[in-house]
């Protein structure tokens, strides 16, 4: 859905040994594209291997109102998602979480 009122916002974190990701991509990213407007989530995606957890992710992220911090898609997905990397895909969501909230509060400060 990327248009021109949306920012990306990307988290990064180590994939455990074992994981297929860890082999192509070496670390699990989280990319949030964001409405900055209403600070909702209109798009995500992950560097999952397979797109059918990447379509997951995407589910529990889209439409979050970040206002709201990002514990509860975090809580979402960590009751249904039971596979390796677990804690790094968390950690990469709570990066992309964290960018953003710079983000705001660099453009705060330019509003002021």
């Amino acid at each position: 859905m990327l248009t021109n009122e949306t920012i990306i916002c990307t988290g990064y974190s180590r994939l455990p040994d074992g994981m297929a990701a860890k082999n192509l991509y070496g670390v699990m990213g989280v990319g949030f594209e964001i409405d900055p407007k209403t600070d909702c989530i209109v798009n995500a995606s992950c560097t999952f291997v397979t797109n059918m957890c990447t379509d997951f992710i995407k589910s529990i992220l889209t439409g979050h109102d970040l206002k709201k911090g990002i514990e509860e898609p975090i809580e979402k997905f960590e009751q249904r998602y039971f596979g390796l990397g677990k804690k790094a895909i968390v950690s990469a969501m709570r990066d992309a979480y964290n960018q953003y909230s710079i983000y705001k509060s660099m453009n705060f400060e330019k509003i002021n």
